[in-house]
Formats: structure tokens, C-alpha cells, sequence
């Protein structure tokens, strides 16, 4: 049989963690728990902690065990009138009955050890709790989650211990578990900041993750010690645009290209809330980027330069998604061209030296050069961050339908575009707007390569 860690259990917990759902039929009585644990918040303190041991988590021994009565041991419920009878038998070993609640809670921590444990994380606390019940459920029935953690849950529906090492696969709990309680404790944000949740990777997620965390890591991305790496508004929703802030504020804070992406987790949030120093290494690479990013103003200006000469030649220029639509790559500023959007852009982009917008590396007329590499690998900004030399694209389909070059911001921004035979023009954003939306492509991305 396997050794139960908390390290070979912990992405366990986690996962059932985050996916727990509380029974409606259930919810009334998970919230009468969690009132009566708050109202008795100063006792469960009295015992916990000078043991480091967190309130609630007395609080949900204390249910389990005793049904939230003072007037039993907390070991498992038998009457404070005496020394414990059921399994742990004579407990507490020392004193003379009858004994208070204290004395009663603190044999019954100290003898589980959980003076001694320190993590309080979801995962920490659940390993903890599970072991005080003790792994019978995992080790011999797998395909029960224990109730004493996930009763009233959508982890759990039958299967129980009706007596010691005596399993009914069809006995229903009747206790609300330990999980479930800690669950709803954190929904209810009634932790009063005691609650240790370890903090979560935010990650670009179908649906979006949404949260608090959220909302923290996007005022983080805006107002920090470095710079605004405009993450949008602060909606405590992790969209596409949180997530390329994210992947450019890693880029800017020196991280290496292997771990410049779109995760916010922990460090990063370190580095930008000022707890933790950038290390040696990253200060030295954030320099040198830095340094780089002097020439990005007159990059722009050449994209744009390179925009506007597709408008005075636009009637040597037509439209074309065949295979010549990029062979301009190979000659800067050739005419007669042959092209669509987003070639064009691709070329304006190449012919001024800028950042491919499509991959990572240099321009190369068999690679990618459609609205849709753009999409997936330019990052998402919102328009308030938008500049001349970016770009915006129409969605729907996801791959794009069209993707114009910024030439001017403002309340409504100057596009070239390249849509048709009459070669590129410029264009007002409401203006094109309007037709993309009348045509089905009614979302706007904003995308920058820099």
C-alpha cells in the first residue's frame, strides 16, 4: 500500500478543491455550520492558537467530532464528564475529570500533532484533516471520496464507515465534510484573512478564470515600481488582454524567453508589489532590453511611413491571397503588388525593420503571415494603450477576417486598410467598424508586436 504524503496528494486536493460544489439541497444547512463555527470563533482560538493551528479549522474537528457541543471531547464526542471511551480510549491521559472543553481540545491537537504542522495551505489542511479521520477511504475504497472531507459535495454520494473497519457501499454520510465547510468559508471570504490559500497560477482559460487574485494581479500590471504593462480594466476577469500583459511584463522584468508567457503566478506578483527584488540576472537582461526599446518610436514611424506609401501607391497594388500575396518580402517597396491585409501589414512591418508580428524570428516568405498568426501571437492591449504601428483585427472567426495598421490614435483612430481591388486606403476605426459589424466580425482586437 502506498505511503499517504501530502506531497503525492497535494494536486489531489487541489483539483477537488477547485471543482467542489456545494449541493443546493444542501446549501442552507453548510451555512448554519459555518454560523455556528464564527460564533464560537474566540474558544476555537483559545485552543488553536498556541498551537498555530487556524480557528476554523477547531471549529470543523469540532463538528465533525462532536456536533458542536462544549460539553464533549473533541476527540470524538464522548462526554467531558469522563476520560474518552470509544477509539482514542483515555484520553486525556493526564487530569482529573471532569475536564473543560480547553483541556479536552487541547489533548486532542496535541496528540494528532497538529502543534507541529505547518502548512495551512487548502491542500495542507485537508491532508491534516484527512489523516485525523485516517485514510480508510483512500487506501481501501478509492472510489469513495471521503465523506469526512467531500459530504454534501458533488464529490460524494454514497459509501461510508458505519463502524470501525466496517464499510457500507450504500450508507449516506449525514455530516457536512470538512472540505465542503472550507470551501464555503472561502466563498464567503469569512476567513477574516486567516484562511491560507495558496495562491492560484492565472492562466488564459476557457471560460476565463475570474476571482479577486484577479482583480489584484490586473491593479499589479498597472501601477507597480516598473511601468503600466496595460492589462485593461481591473473586471477580476484573466482575458487575453490580462494575459499579454502579463507575458509583457515578464519580458520587461528580465525573465528568461523560455519563461516570457501569459501564467501570473506568484513571483511576478512579488516582483511587481515590491516584497520581492528582481534578481541579478533579470536586472541585467531588463537593462538590455530596455536599451533596445529606445529605437521602438522610430520603428513605429517607419511602419507607419510604410502604411502610408501603400495609400499613394494604391493603384499599383491589388488584392490577393495566392502565394505572391508576400513575395514583396524579398523586394522592399517592389511594384506592381499582389496582396491582402495581412500581408500588407506583414510587409509594412518587415520593409521598417519591426518585430515579426506573425512568430517568433525573422520574416520568411514560407511562414505565417495571416490575421490569424497575428492574433495568436501578437499581444492583446486595449485601445486605450493602442499606438501608431499596432494593429487591430475582426473577430469572429477566431482565426480573423481582416486586420488593419494603426497610423493615428485618438478618439478614433486612423487605419490603413487592405480589402479590396482599390488597393490600400485610409480608413476612420468607426468607419471600418461599422462595415466589419454589419458583416458579421463585430469584435475589434487591438494587438501590438512591441
Amino acid at each position: 500500500m502506498a505511503t499517504n504524503t501530502l506531497k503525492s496528494l497535494k494536486s489531489d486536493y487541489d483539483l477537488l478543491f477547485a471543482s467542489c460544489l456545494i449541493r443546493p439541497a444542501k446549501a442552507a444547512a453548510v451555512d448554519q455550520i459555518v454560523d455556528r463555527i464564527r460564533a464560537n470563533r474566540s474558544r476555537y482560538e483559545e485552543a488553536g492558537n498556541p498551537r498555530g493551528v487556524p480557528w476554523y479549522v477547531v471549529g470543523m474537528i469540532h463538528m465533525m467530532e462532536s456536533s458542536g457541543d462544549f460539553s464533549k471531547h473533541l476527540h470524538n464526542g464522548d462526554p467531558l464528564t469522563a476520560r474518552t471511551v470509544q477509539v482514542p480510549a483515555g484520553r486525556p491521559a493526564k487530569g482529573t475529570p471532569p475536564f473543560s472543553w480547553e483541556e479536552s481540545a487541547a489533548d486532542a491537537l496535541d496528540a494528532k500533532g497538529f502543534g507541529s504542522w505547518t502548512d495551512w495551505t487548502v491542500a495542507g489542511t485537508l491532508f491534516k484533516l484527512e489523516s485525523y479521520n485516517g485514510f480508510g477511504y483512500r487506501d481501501n475504497h478509492p472510489e469513495v471520496k471521503s465523506p469526512y472531507l467531500w459530504s454534501f459535495s458533488n464529490h460524494y454520494s454514497k459509501g461510508k464507515y458505519v463502524a470501525d473497519r466496517k464499510f457500507d457501499p450504500n450508507a449516506v454520510s449525514a455530516q457536512c465534510g470538512v472540505a465542503v465547510v472550507l470551501r464555503r468559508l472561502k466563498q464567503l471570504k469569512l476567513s477574516d484573512g486567516v484562511l491560507k490559500l495558496e495562491p492560484r497560477q492565472l492562466t488564459l482559460t476557457n471560460p476565463y478564470m475570474v476571482g479577486s487574485d484577479v482583480e489584484e494581479a490586473q491593479r499589479l500590471l498597472a501601477k507597480n515600481p516598473f511601468e503600466n504593462f496595460q492589462p485593461g480594466e481591473d473586471d477580476g476577469e484573466y482575458g487575453p488582454i490580462s494575459a499579454d500583459a502579463t507575458r509583457r511584463a515578464k519580458f520587461a522584468l528580465g525573465y528568461a524567453d523560455k519563461d516570457v508567457n501569459r501564467a501570473f503566478g506568484p513571483i511576478l506578483r512579488a516582483y511587481l508589489d515590491g516584497s520581492k527584488p528582481l534578481p541579478k540576472a533579470n536586472q541585467a537582461l531588463r537593462a538590455k532590453r530596455l536599451k533596445e526599446r529606445k529605437s521602438e518610436d522610430g520603428i513605429r514611424k517607419a511602419i507607419v511611413e510604410m502604411a502610408l506609401w501603400g495609400v499613394a501607391n494604391s493603384d499599383r497594388i491589388a488584392y490577393s491571397q495566392d502565394p505572391i500575396r508576400i513575395a514583396g518580402l524579398k523586394t522592399r517597396q517592389g511594384l506592381p503588388l499582389a496582396t491582402d491585409c495581412s500581408a500588407f501589414a506583414t510587409l509594412c512591418y518587415a520593409w521598417a525593420g519591426a518585430p515579426n508580428p506573425n512568430e517568433d524570428g525573422p520574416f520568411d516568405p514560407a511562414g505565417p503571415s495571416w490575421t490569424g498568426s497575428m492574433l495568436s501571437h501578437c499581444r492583446r492591449i486595449p485601445r486605450s494603450a493602442v499606438k501608431p504601428g499596432d494593429l487591430v483585427a475582426w473577430t469572429p472567426p477566431g482565426t480573423g477576417s481582416h486586420v488593419c495598421v494603426v497610423i493615428q490614435t485618438g478618439p478614433d483612430p486612423m487605419l490603413v486598410s487592405h480589402g479590396g481591388e482599390s488597393g490600400p486606403l485610409k480608413i476612420r476605426f468607426s468607419a471600418e467598424d461599422s462595415w466589419q459589424r454589419t458583416h458579421g466580425h463585430h469584435t475589434a482586437v487591438w494587438l501590438t508586436a512591441f
